[in-house]
């Protein structure tokens, strides 16, 4: 029987005399991290660092130099409301701090003298970030199931720490030595430090999308 031609159309072929409809092109797709949110917080991190002993005491500071290390993050979902979604994300971390410092090991009534020292420790610290997103954000273990209905499906989520770094610092020395006899009057050692740290970090949460191309 002949084809009708109303249903043959040109980018159709013919096989062995029949009409076949066109192969339907095969779409590709690709797995792509899209940005969902953005965050970012300061946190003030307090240490009482005691130099000595085991280490001489310190006379006075002359350089310090430190960054800031992040161990582990933590995705916590929060439920939508009017709209309006977020999530934290736990931060966890510690300041990699060295501090080089004066001390006192001989002296005459008008001067000083000492070796110099370096004190090197790691602070640790633990901070949350909110992050608002455009999108509600599925909980990994389904925790919030019975109270949001948003929360069922999950979801692979990528937390990804863009910039962590310390903005400033204070260093107060504490616990003051008597000054030796014979030695000038302002020849003070001291066996501690208060470490008063403001830390910066910055973050991303990511989620796996398919995209067609």
């Amino acid at each position: 029987m002949a084809c009708n031609t109303n249903q043959c159309y040109r980018s159709q072929y013919t096989q062995r005399g029949k009409c076949q409809p066109k192969k339907p092109e095969c779409k590709r797709l690709i797995q792509t991290p899209v940005v969902i949110g953005w965050g970012e917080k300061q946190e003030l991190v307090i240490a009482d660092l005691l130099i000595s002993p085991p280490s001489p005491s310190v006379f006075r500071i002359i350089g310090v130099d430190e960054f800031v290390v992040i161990t582990s993050t933590k995705l916590i979902p929060i439920c939508s409301k009017k709209g309006e979604h977020s999530a934290k994300v736990i931060v966890d971390g510690y300041i990699d701090k060295n501090i080089n410092y004066k001390t006192i090991t001989d002296f005459t009534a008008a001067d000083i003298n000492g070796p110099v020292y370096h004190f090197t420790t790691r602070i640790p610290f633990s901070t949350f970030v909110e992050v608002k997103t455009c999108e509600p954000v599925s909980d990994y273990s389904d925790a919030y199931g019975a109270n949001c209905n948003k929360c069922h499906h999950k979801e692979h989520y990528d937390v990804e720490i863009l910039d962590a770094f310390v903005e400033g610092t204070s260093d107060e020395l504490l616990d003051p030595n008597p000054v030796a006899a014979g030695a000038p009057e302002w020849a003070v050692t001291y066996n501690r430090i208060l470490e008063r740290v403001l830390v910066r970090v910055e973050l991303k949460i990511t989620k796996d999308s398919h995209l067609s191309i």
